[in-house]
Formats: C-alpha cells, sequence, structure tokens
C-alpha cells in the first residue's frame, strides 16, 4: 500500500497560502473605509403609539386625497395640561384676589368639560377620496377612538348606536335638500345642568336653574315634560316643484325665476305633547284651523288670505311618532302617502340610487343634496353677480372663479357612530383634495378681494383730502399775500409769490396739478373732487 504523505503535503502547501490570501483579503475589508451608504429598505417604526393602523384600515387608498393625522399625543391628558397652565396665569401680577378666584373657577371649569367631554379620547383622524367614475367621487373620514374609549358625552349626544336611516322612506321625489340626524336632548341638557354645577360660578347656576321656569312660562308646559316626549331624531327638507316658477328677489332690475320650493321640519316624537300645546294655543288665535283627526293623522293648516307669489299654508301634523311642521299641508301629505307606500319616494328615482351605490344602509345622520339644488344655487349666485353693478369686473370675476364651480354640487353622505369612532361615507360631485386646496386659496383670494378695493378706496380718500388741506393753505397764502403787498382781489400771484407762506413744498398727492387763479378765486385741483368748498 502506497503512503499519502505526498499526497498530503501538497494539498497543505495548497490549502495554506489560499488561507493566507483569504485572511489577507478580509482584513483588508475589514479595515477598508466605507466610501457610501446604502439607504435601508426596512419601514421606520414609530417609537409612539400612533392609530395609524385603526383608521386607515377605514379609509379607500389610490385616489385624490388620503390623509391621517395621529391625535394621541396631543389630546391625551389635554385637561392635566389645561389644569397645569393655570398656575402660570395665576402668577400673573396685579390680578387681585376677585380675579384670582375667577380665574381658578374659570380653569376649574374647562379641565372638567374637558376630561368629561370625551375629546381625549380621540386618537386620530383620516380621510381618503376616491374617484368612481369621472365627475363622482366616493370619499371617507374617520374619526377614531379605541374600543375601550368614546364613554364622554360629545360620542353620545348625537346617537349611539346605527340604525335603518327610516327619514329616507318618507322623502317625496321633488327632495331637492334633506338631512336626518340623531341628537340626544335630554343628555344635552344633563350635560348643561352638571356643568354649571361644577363651574363654581353661582350666576351661571343661577341662570340654568332658571331655564325651565322661563321655559315653561312662554310655552305652557314644563322643559322635562317636552324632553321626555322627544324621539331623539330630528330633520329638515326642501323641496323644489320645477312646474311652479317664482321669482325671487335680488339686488337687480329683474327678479329671477326659480322652482317654487316647500320647507319642512320632522321631529320624531314619542307622544302628542308638542302637537297638542300647539293645537291648544291655534285654537284660541285663529278660527279658520282646516282640522283633520284620523285615527293615525291630526293636521292643523292655517290658510293664508295674502297674495303671495308661493303656496304658503303653515301645517303642523302628528302621524305614526312623527311631528311635522311644513309651509304647506300639501307637503305633508305627499311625505306621508310615500311614508305608507302609496306613491314612490326619493329613494325611487334615479339619481338616489346613482349616489346610493356602496353606501351605508344604516347610521345616525344622512344629508342628501339633488343636483337639481345645486343647480338652483349656482343660478342664484351666478345672477346675482352678474346683475349687480356695484360688483367691479375684477372683483366679480375673482368672486366666480372661487366661489362657483363649473358644475352643480350634488352628494349623499351617511354618518354612524361605530365601536371605534364616528364614519362618515359619502357619494359627491366635488372632489375632498379638490376642495381643500380651494379652500387654501380661496380664504387668502377672498380676504385679497375685499381689502385691496378698500385699501384703494381708503387711500383716495387719503389723497382726496391731503389735497383739499393743500387747496386751503393756497388759499391762505394768497390772502396773506395780498395783504402785505396790497393787492387787489383780481390780482393773480404765482406759485414763487406764495412759497414764502408756505410750509414745505405743496403738491397733490394724487398727482393733481394746481392753479391758483386770482386772490378772490379759490384755488383748483385738476382732479375731480379734489374741490375747495366755499
Amino acid at each position: 500500500m502506497k503512503s499519502n504523505q505526498p499526497t498530503l503535503k501538497k494539498i497543505t502547501w495548497l490549502v495554506l497560502p489560499l488561507s493566507a490570501v483569504g485572511l489577507g483579503l478580509l482584513l483588508a475589508n475589514g479595515c477598508k473605509k466605507e466610501t457610501a451608504s446604502t439607504p435601508s429598505t426596512q419601514p421606520v417604526v414609530s417609537a409612539e403609539k400612533n392609530s395609524f393602523k385603526e383608521v386607515t384600515s377605514r379609509l379607500d387608498p389610490g385616489g385624490s386625497l388620503y390623509l391621517y393625522l395621529s391625535t394621541e399625543q396631543l389630546l391625551a391628558n389635554l385637561s392635566d395640561r389645561v389644569s397645569a397652565w393655570r398656575q402660570t396665569v395665576l402668577s400673573m401680577p396685579n390680578l387681585n384676589d376677585e380675579a384670582r378666584g375667577n380665574v381658578a373657577r374659570a380653569f376649574d371649569a374647562a379641565t372638567n368639560l374637558i376630561a368629561q367631554s370625551g375629546v381625549e379620547d380621540v386618537s386620530g383622524f383620516g380621510m381618503s377620496s376616491i374617484a368612481t367614475e369621472p365627475g363622482l367621487y366616493h370619499s371617507k373620514a374617520f374619526l377614531h377612538h379605541y374600543p375601550d374609549k368614546g364613554t364622554g358625552f360629545l360620542w353620545k349626544i348625537m346617537g349611539q348606536q346605527p340604525h335603518p336611516l327610516t327619514g329616507l322612506e318618507m322623502l317625496p321625489t321633488n327632495t331637492a335638500m334633506a338631512t336626518f340626524s340623531d341628537a340626544d336632548l335630554p343628555l344635552v341638557w344633563s350635560v348643561i345642568q352638571k356643568q354649571a354645577s361644577q363651574s363654581g360660578f353661582p350666576q351661571a347656576q343661577d341662570f340654568v336653574n332658571k331655564l325651565p321656569e322661563e321655559f315653561q312660562k312662554v310655552t305652557g308646559l314644563s322643559l322635562e315634560t317636552v324632553l321626555n316626549s322627544l324621539g331623539g331624531e330630528f330633520g329638515f327638507v326642501i323641496t323644489l316643484d320645477p312646474s311652479r316658477m317664482i321669482p325671487v328677489p335680488l339686488p337687480t332690475s329683474e327678479p329671477l325665476q326659480v322652482p317654487e320650493p316647500g320647507l319642512m321640519l320632522v321631529v320624531k316624537v314619542k307622544d302628542d305633547t308638542v302637537f297638542n300645546r300647539i293645537d291648544q294655543e291655534l285654537s284660541k288665535r285663529n278660527r279658520q284651523i282646516v282640522r283633520i283627526d284620523k285615527s293615525n293623522l291630526k293636521m292643523r293648516t292655517m290658510p293664508l288670505p295674502l297674495p303671495l307669489p308661493i303656496q304658503l299654508r303653515p301645517t303642523i301634523a302628528s302621524s305614526e311618532g312623527y311631528l311635522f311642521v311644513a309651509t304647506t299641508d300639501t307637503l305633508i301629505q305627499e311625505v306621508l302617502a310615500v311614508k305608507s307606500g302609496q306613491k314612490p319616494g326619493l329613494k325611487a328615482t334615479d339619481e338616489f340610487k346613482h349616489l346610493a351605490k356602496d353606501m351605508p344602509v344604516e347610521g345616525n345622520r344622512f344629508v342628501f343634496m339633488s343636483e337639481r339644488f345645486g343647480r338652483t344655487i349656482l343660478q342664484i349666485q351666478r345672477e346675482t353677480l352678474q346683475r349687480n353693478g356695484k360688483v367691479q369686473p375684477a372683483q366679480q370675476q375673482l368672486l366666480q372663479s372661487l366661489f362657483q364651480p363649473d358644475t352643480a354640487g350634488f352628494c349623499y353622505s351617511v354618518s354612524a357612530n361605530t365601536d371605534e369612532g364616528w364614519l362618515t361615507v359619502g357619494n359627491s360631485s366635488q372632489s375632498p383634495a379638490n376642495t381643500l386646496v380651494a379652500f387654501s386659496a380661496a380664504v387668502p383670494a377672498a380676504l385679497a378681494a375685499i381689502a385691496i378695493p378698500n385699501f384703494v378706496k381708503a387711500r383716495e380718500v387719503a389723497q382726496k383730502n391731503a389735497c383739499i388741506n393743500n387747496l386751503r393753505q393756497l388759499d391762505a397764502a394768497k390772502a396773506q399775500w395780498a395783504l402785505e403787498n396790497n393787492k387787489t382781489g383780481n390780482d393773480m400771484p404765482t406759485m414763487d409769490d406764495l412759497r414764502p407762506f408756505l410750509k414745505g413744498k405743496i403738491s397733490c398727492p394724487a398727482g393733481g396739478h394746481y392753479t391758483l387763479g386770482t386772490v378772490a378765486d379759490r384755488p383748483t385741483c385738476s382732479i375731480p373732487g379734489h374741490t375747495l368748498e366755499h
């Protein structure tokens, strides 16, 4: 058997040099100074807690607007920070004992209000908007709190649990604008009472304590009874009837013709307390009341024998848990027919179906605005500006570009109080991104549109007053020149003659030219309006 020693020696001699080379390269690279850094591809993790994931999970990426704002560090323990400012204010000099007491009570009231309101629970806000089709934007806005938060009264006043949007079930097809919202008025009143009692200001507590008595004197009902009769939902409706056009008075020579509007207030109620009280008062004051009393409807209409361009028959009605107050009984009858299913309503129209696509069917608040309402408002704005002769062309063009979009606005939005905060979803003809940009530009531009003409006018008035003062000096100088030089009223001085009697150089600040005239004449300026009155 042959020995492997020669082979091993060869391998050893081969490995050792390679190892040395490798070690040298390693040391060289280790000692080599870095000449460039490669950016890290790892995402940066926030060192502060925030609600980014919770908020953005409710938004739609990929559109024209995507916004997140963390308020966790800003609003957390806000009441403690306000309370800490108290000592700073109290340490200010020249505060007497009464003032110090009022400041201390004011800080106590503010701290208490913040702590109980729930504003400290707001952990973030987000917005998004994406175009679902040309000219239609699906937008969302979310005001977030964590699931174990949101117990303050601000999270409860506008409704606590989302519910079917029953207000939509009663809107007629000619509805131009409508908004229905939950509102817990008994809770609002209890908050007012509690904050007044804890404010430390006897005047505030006395005022709140007297309100129920004053309310009963005016209405004939106790405030507690009225609040307990309310069902926690309120609505306002505007209709437009294109079959009847009425004139709208404008600051112009010709009135503008628009579709006849109808107005209606809707209040969800638990009983007929409010209706019965109004009915009682109407019976005392007006015997011409038209009455309807059915098992499911009580209605009172007051005909107005006046030559009005608009139908106006003020009507109040109570039906199936709702109180209605409208401009005409016809409008209420239309609403009740839609509500009972006897006539198609707004939900059956193509416009609403288009706007309601991908929208929630439950919530605590909704807002609807039709395109015809937007067109009517747009028409009134345009006609007012175009026919108003007092608006300068430049100002008119600026105002039109800022406040008049190219197309009429329309929208439908639903807001809901979820287990993590308020979520608003809407479809609209206006992009929130464009609105934010336009608003940021409109504010300074509008201020400029107001300020610049006023500045120019003020400058013109100042120049006129200065010029008239110059004319007075010239007139007095002529009289002094004539007196010292034995001149008559027919003599005509030059500016050099009057120089010794003037204080400094006299010239019109608006660039006008002065004519001295004779001693008997008043000096004049070439600028119209710059006149020295006799």
